[in-house]
Order: C-alpha cells, then sequence, then structure tokens
C-alpha cells in the first residue's frame, strides 16, 4: 500500500515538474516537443505542447514557415484525435496564410494531405504582393499588384476608400493560380484620384459565410509637377544694332567733298554762265549719289553684329517655347506616389 502511495506521490511531482520545465521553455522547444511527440503517437501530449509553443511564438522570434510547419502538426494531431473541427481550423489558419503552402508528402499521410487538400479548395482567398512604393504618371502608367490565389475562384478587385466607398473596380472575373492587376490612377470618373488614405481590396464573389477579403492600406500623395526655370536672357540684346560711324559716313563725306570741289574748280570745267550752271548741275548730282550710298549703308547694319544679335534672340526664344512646352506638360500631367501599408484579412458574413 505504501508503495502504491509513493509511486503516485513520484508520478504527480514528475508531471508537476514537466509542466514548471514547460513554462519555462521557449515556444520553439515547445514545438520542438510537440512534432516529437506525434512522432510517438503520443497525440494528446503533442496537442497540448503545440498549442502552448504557438500560443507563446511572436513574428520576432517565429519566422511564417515554422509557425505554418506547427498549424500543420496540429492540424494532424487533432485529425488523429478524431477533432476533425479543430483539425480543419487549423489547415483554415495555413490556406489564409499562404495559398502557395503545401503539407510534406514524406512526413504526413495521405489522410491529413487529403483532408488538407479539401480545406484549401473550400478557402477562397488571394495573398497579396505589393510594392512598397510606386510611383507613376496617372492615365498613362499604372499601379501593379500581383495575386495568388488559395484555390480558382472568381473575384473583384478594386480601390475603395477606408469605409469600402468604391473609388474604381481594376478587375472582376476568375483568377487561377495566380494574376497581375494594374490600375491606372484614375476614378470611375476618369479623374486622378486625390491624396488621401485607401484600400486596396479583393473580394471573392461568391455567395455565402467564411468569405475572406483580404485588403492592403494604400498612402497615396500628388507630387508636384517638376517643372523647369525659365531660360536666362542672352547678354546684350539691348545694346544698339547700328555703329554710329562707318562706311556710310564715309561715303556721304565724299559725295559731299566731292560736289563742293566741281563748285569752286576754276574755269577748267567752263567759262561762260553756262559753265558755272553745269558746275552746280554735276555738284548736285555726286552730292545726290554720296546721300544714296549713305543711306542705303545705314539701313543695313553690320554684319556681324546683326547675325550674332538674331541668333542668340533666336536660340533664346527656341528654349524658352522649349521650356514653356515642357512645363505645360508637366502640370498636366499628375504624378501619384503610392505607399503599400500592412495586409489584414476581414471574414464576410453570409449575404
Amino acid at each position: 500500500m505504501m508503495r502504491r502511495v509513493l509511486q503516485v506521490l513520484l508520478v504527480t511531482l514528475f508531471v508537476l515538474t514537466a509542466r514548471s520545465v514547460a513554462a519555462q521553455q521557449s515556444a520553439s522547444e515547445l514545438l520542438a516537443l510537440g512534432e516529437r511527440a506525434y512522432q510517438n503517437l503520443d497525440y494528446d501530449q503533442a496537442a497540448a505542447l503545440l498549442r502552448r509553443g504557438l500560443a507563446r511564438a511572436t513574428g520576432d522570434t517565429f519566422s511564417t514557415g515554422e509557425r505554418l510547419q506547427a498549424l500543420t502538426y496540429l492540424g494532424a494531431t487533432e485529425l488523429f484525435r478524431d477533432r476533425r473541427d479543430s483539425a480543419l481550423a487549423a489547415f483554415r489558419q495555413i490556406a489564409v496564410t499562404d495559398p502557395k503552402y503545401r503539407p510534406s508528402e514524406i512526413i504526413f499521410p495521405p489522410q491529413v494531405t487529403g483532408v488538407f487538400q479539401e480545406v484549401r479548395q473550400q478557402t477562397k482567398t488571394v495573398f497579396l504582393q505589393v510594392p512598397p512604393v510606386t510611383e507613376f504618371r496617372a492615365k498613362v502608367e499604372h499601379f501593379t499588384a500581383r495575386l495568388l490565389a488559395s484555390s480558382p475562384h472568381d473575384i473583384a478587385v478594386a480601390i475603395t476608400l477606408p469605409d469600402g466607398k468604391p473609388v474604381r473596380e481594376v478587375f472582376a472575373g476568375s483568377i487561377a493560380e495566380s494574376l497581375a492587376v494594374t490600375w491606372d490612377g484614375l476614378t470611375d470618373e476618369g479623374e486622378p484620384v486625390k491624396s488621401g488614405r485607401y484600400l486596396l481590396r479583393v473580394t471573392p464573389r461568391s455567395a455565402g459565410a467564411g468569405r475572406l477579403v483580404r485588403q492592403v492600406a494604400l498612402e497615396i500623395e500628388r507630387a508636384r509637377p517638376d517643372t523647369q526655370p525659365w531660360p536666362s536672357r542672352p547678354d546684350g540684346t539691348s545694346a544698339p544694332l547700328h555703329a554710329p560711324s562707318g562706311p556710310a559716313v564715309r561715303s556721304l563725306a565724299g559725295g559731299l567733298a566731292a560736289a563742293l570741289a566741281v563748285v569752286v574748280l576754276p574755269s577748267i570745267v567752263a567759262q561762260d554762265a553756262g559753265g558755272f550752271k553745269g558746275r552746280f548741275a554735276v555738284a548736285a548730282a555726286i552730292g545726290g549719289a554720296g546721300i544714296a550710298s549713305f543711306v542705303a549703308q545705314r539701313s543695313r547694319p553690320p554684319v556681324d553684329l546683326a547675325a550674332g544679335a538674331s541668333t542668340a534672340a533666336q536660340a533664346y526664344r527656341r528654349r524658352l517655347e522649349q521650356v514653356q512646352k515642357q512645363n505645360a506638360q508637366a502640370r498636366a500631367e499628375v504624378r501619384l506616389i503610392v505607399r503599400a501599408g500592412a495586409a489584414s484579412v476581414v471574414e464576410l458574413g453570409a449575404q
């Protein structure tokens, strides 16, 4: 009798010690012990250890792959404990977390992998892959998101406000395994969206309860137009284009001197009154020629000065028109900066 009591006490002490040690163990150690218990066919102990390890696991100390592996062991354990609902719940968490995940057919028997496949087919959801930051020109360029499906089904993809009010539907149709959807940054009215908070929402189009809506928060900002400064005016454009002296002045002076010489010449030209009148006629002709030459040359600016000023002015005008055109185009275009936030899952009830 005493020996029986001692055995009970020892077993109780062992259980209490094991529980105390387990309470101090890390999530990874608990999950390793739970997997070992599953392999030893101790399903009750495996379920307890796995659940405790999953409860303690955090994103900082536990990778997604380790968590999915632990959930697979938990689902298999619950299935062999004849707790099918608990097994389906564990497998459903996997399908929601990563649609591409599959249990190892080497570790788990067909009984487990078959049930997991059924759950995955019944779980209609997608996994979103969105760049953290995207900058693009509304209407002419696109924001792109990649979708991975847990199973083939019909979906609707839309940009919405945080309260769910639709802004633009970007896709409606079937998805098999993966799909790339694009958005041009416009609303249903064809205008670029304003700066603010939005959601990228993916909703299954099938009816019934348990539908999972996957959504990603988007912070959208309208970038300022990238305009260029006005070009500098060319130097010297205000300087006079006509020189105060030059060939024109020399022509005029020469013509007047020649005319005066003819008037005062002695009788070499003519001796009588008719000759005197003739000298004035010749002087007038020579003086008129000088004036005509002066006017002609004054109306024609120096070649090098005029050509240089004209070339600089034309280059300035061309550059000014180019900058004006580019700035007008930049103001007409709306550049959007999209910053993607955290993804979340919302479960819809029966419709």
